[in-house]
């Protein structure tokens, strides 16, 4: 061989080995997101437990009304992760909230059943990913004849309620312009009512590939909380239908220039791991995504903008105002809690980050410039 093709086949391999990490991460019972789920489940996250957490992640005293208003939960219908909702869900409600929630066309939505099995094991790190707390938490809001299950009867379908963009067919025939016209009228009565909501929130799981990726009833939704400086907060898979809302002017994505998390490529579905429990044991590999949700963030954040996802630490969330990213399955979580301060503390900077399960922080220079 070519002692030059030799030398860089001998590079490429080292710098992929080099780059491989084994972070060490707490599952199942160990995480403490265990302890806070079972706490929800036996009706013990009061409101006094919800003020602490928060201060106890931000360092921040906050004063929530009696009633602070509305939520409105985006929820795919085709695979939602059952903690990805129910864990921020618990916690809106503690501080007095209202929730309403939308999927695509109103029906009702289905958790992938692995979000309720605590002997699941993540293909990824094969550990067990869920805990008890969560599995019970995430059955009760499947299952109809509980009060969290009855609440997911009645649903708004976000087709119906905001307009999807018009399609080229859609101004065929010289109808182009009424076509407009009547998107635009229709648009304007969505986005009154949309602006009750104090803020969203977009729940993950694989499903939100599927049904909200290219969903473009919700974009002008984020753009609205955006013009309003009110909380957008997206969840795991959540995240890649919040970074494709744009300007509708500039086509240039609304979370350009800032700072973001979700899975990281070590985290994330690649072969042999995107494979769905079938009677009881693994089915055949499906595949994986067709680009990372590590990658796909950095596309949109722009080399103004950072990705951060520390693998290995207990909970992950990011503000950038108003936009909240939650890195995986337990991170609607500190999400939560970071946009209740976000909303209520007198002062509260603009840019926080919660890496583990301690007090957060404001970013570092570093982290706030520039691909990781």
């Amino acid at each position: 061989m070519d002692p030059t093709v030799a030398a860089q086949i001998k590079q490429i391999a080292t710098d992929y080995a080099a780059s491989v990490r084994y972070p060490q991460m707490m599952f199942s019972g160990d995480a403490p997101i265990g302890k806070i789920a079972q706490r929800m489940v036996e009706g013990k996250y009061d409101k006094a437990f919800l003020l602490s957490e928060v201060e106890r992640f931000t360092g921040a005293k906050i004063n929530v009304p009696e009633k602070p208003g509305k939520f409105l939960f985006v929820i795919p219908q085709h695979g939602y992760w059952a903690s990805e909702l129910t864990l921020p869900d618990q916690v809106f409600r503690a501080a007095g909230y209202e929730i309403d929630y939308a999927t695509p066309r109103g029906e009702r939505p289905f958790p992938y059943p692995v979000s309720h099995d605590p002997t699941f094991r993540d293909q990824a790190w094969d550990a067990k990913q869920v805990s008890e707390g969560e599995a019970a938490l995430g059955r009760r809001y499947d299952d109809v004849n509980t009060d969290e299950g009855k609440r997911l009867l009645n649903l708004i379908s976000l087709r119906e309620w905001v307009p999807p963009m018009p399609r080229p067919k859609d101004g065929n025939n010289n109808k182009a312009e009424a076509s407009r016209k009547d998107y635009e009228e229709k648009l304007v009565g969505a986005l009154t009512k949309a602006s009750e909501y104090a803020g969203v929130v977009i729940v993950g799981g694989a499903g939100a590939y599927i049904d909200l990726g290219g969903n473009t009833s919700i974009r002008p939704v984020v753009q609205l909380m955006l013009e309003l400086g009110r909380p957008v907060v997206a969840i795991c898979y959540g995240v890649q239908v919040l970074i494709q809302a744009t300007n509708p002017k500039t086509k240039r994505p609304l979370i350009e220039g800032r700072m973001a998390t979700g899975h990281s490529e070590q985290d994330d579905y690649t072969d042999n791991t995107a494979v769905i429990p079938e009677r009881g044991k693994f089915s055949p590999n499906y595949g994986s995504a067709p680009i990372t949700l590590e990658q796909m963030i950095k596309q949109y954040v722009g080399t103004q903008g950072k990705f951060i996802s520390t693998d290995g630490t207990p909970y992950m969330a990011i503000l950038d105002g108003p936009f909240i990213t939650a890195r995986t399955t337990p991170d609607g979580y500190p999400a939560a809690l970071l946009t209740l301060a976000y909303l209520h503390a007198d002062r509260f900077p603009r840019q926080f980050i919660i890496d583990g399960d301690h007090l957060g922080r404001e970013p570092l220079a570093a982290e706030k410039l520039g691909s990781r």
